[in-house]
């Protein structure tokens, strides 16, 4: 009894303490970010968002690498090469995504399937996080379904500009792919301020959505970067004990990673603006005559 009475007490405590943080305090900022990061379900949507790009973006990814490059094992050589993978998970990375060009047609078809069934799904996901973490109603109408459209075109244009930057700068110097990375943070930050703004039919300011869309620019380009360093061993890791479905595995929790970047970052954005707001407030306040 003695113990239950004071975990309980511990956990009063605790909830006292955290509901009397200041919410224009970097703590309360947090706080308020863990809470929408809940409110939103975040290990739920962020699982969502992998899967609908893995069935829907990846297939695409393979469409566009066909007609981009003759050689249908081009992205397959490029990851082995750029990953340093050794010859058995490069072999199972060949088997995963190689091919050949003799079913351009049919896998075409099968992208624009998968996108009409599951791409279109990533927006509405999106539009969902984007609404529960700033605490809005958004009225859906068929016009939402151009919305998630126009969404899926986006993400496939970032990828059609990565896998031609791919294709020109075959064995070029590893600085030259860091020096990118910095032209890629600004295009994300311009991508993930246009996302939200879209989904929620601009109900909120580019200004309050600039802070999230700039970490998960940095989020996702931090990843890119790592993966570089560390890709290899995360790949073989899995290769090793689970063949072809190992290599599906780590490609799968590599984008599981970035969806989760995506999300929580749309859930501390709007604490961010509302710190920035109450901040501003008490400034004015205190800048007042009568303050």
């Amino acid at each position: 009894m003695k113990a239950q009475a004071r975990v309980a007490d511990i956990s009063r405590r605790t909830s006292e303490w955290v509901d009397g943080q200041d919410p224009a305090s970097h703590k309360g900022a947090a706080i308020d970010a863990w809470r929408r990061y809940q409110a939103v379900e975040g290990p739920l949507q962020s699982a969502l968002l992998s899967l609908y790009l893995l069935v829907a973006v990846l297939p695409a990814l393979l469409v566009l690498e066909e007609y981009l490059d003759s050689n249908p094992a081009a992205l397959a050589n490029h990851l082995v090469h750029h990953y340093h993978l050794n010859t058995a998970t490069g072999g199972l990375l060949h088997n995963v995504l190689g091919g050949s060009h003799r079913h351009k047609l049919g896998s075409a078809l099968f992208a624009i399937v998968g996108s009409l069934f599951f791409g279109l799904a990533f927006g509405r996901v999106m539009q969902n996080v984007q609404a529960r973490a700033w605490r809005i109603e958004i009225k859906k109408s068929v016009r939402d379904q151009f919305l998630y459209a126009l969404v899926l075109l986006g993400i496939y244009g970032l990828i059609a500009l990565l896998l031609v930057q791919l294709t020109a700068l075959k064995g070029s110097p590893r600085w030259v792919g860091w020096t990118l990375a910095l032209g890629w943070t600004g295009l994300l930050t311009l991508f993930f301020v246009w996302l939200p703004s879209l989904l929620l039919h601009k109900q909120i300011s580019r200004r309050d959505l600039l802070p999230g869309a700039v970490l998960t620019a940095f989020g996702l380009v931090l990843l890119m970067l790592i993966s570089s360093l560390i890709m290899q061993f995360w790949v073989d890791l899995y290769a090793r004990d689970y063949g072809g479905l190992g290599v599906v595995l780590a490609i799968y929790f590599w984008i599981a990673f970035s969806s989760a970047v995506i999300v929580m970052a749309a859930s501390i954005s709007p604490a961010l603006a509302q710190r920035r707001r109450l901040t501003e407030a008490a400034t004015v306040i205190g800048q007042s005559p009568s303050g």
